[in-house]
């Protein structure tokens, strides 16, 4: 008789253990997933950042390469908001080989606004992506254009989900061509 009225105490109590442990399993499960979550969050972050990395320094060897054009201020002051939109001609002439045809023949300006063309369509690859150049000229006077050897700084801003709000980022090299 006190065995069996024991049981009928005890009959519950392991439901509710169980209940207590599956509610325990869910909240640690519920912080896995937001972990799982800021994980992928930081890895979009990281991937834009390096390819606006990657980007400005592609325009750094650019005008490394076209020395010319930079003396001639051909990369003064470029933007490329609006260039390779939907629509838009592509630079003639096209100063790099494709489909088997050979590379025009360009001067350094034409080469300046190719690698404008080609950059503007690489900062696709970022959400709102856009890349410019500024001549820092050290008398301040741009009037004139940008003296031999002025630094420029080459800034790749793209846009980023962060907190549910959506904010511009960018990166900024400064470099003496």
């Amino acid at each position: 008789m006190i065995m069996s009225l024991q049981r009928k105490r005890l009959a519950g109590f392991t439901l509710i253990e169980i209940l207590i442990a599956l509610v325990i399993f869910s909240i640690g499960l519920l912080g896995l997933a937001g972990m799982q979550l800021r994980g992928a969050e930081g890895t979009n972050t990281a991937y834009f950042r390096s390819q606006a990395t990657l980007l400005a320094n592609d325009m750094a060897e650019r005008m490394h390469a076209n020395r010319q054009g930079v003396m001639n201020d051909a990369y003064m002051d470029l933007d490329t908001g609006g260039i390779c939109e939907e629509g838009k001609s592509e630079p003639t002439p096209f100063c790099a080989s494709r489909d088997g045809a050979p590379a025009a023949a360009c001067t350094p300006t034409e080469m300046a606004v190719f690698d404008l063309y080609t950059l503007a369509c690489n900062t696709k690859r970022l959400p709102a992506g856009r890349l410019t150049v500024i001549c820092n000229d050290p008398d301040g006077d741009l009037t004139d254009g940008c003296s031999n050897n002025s630094p420029h700084t080459v800034s790749v801003f793209w846009s980023e989900v962060d907190d549910g709000a959506a904010e511009t980022r960018s990166i900024t090299l400064a470099i003496l061509p």
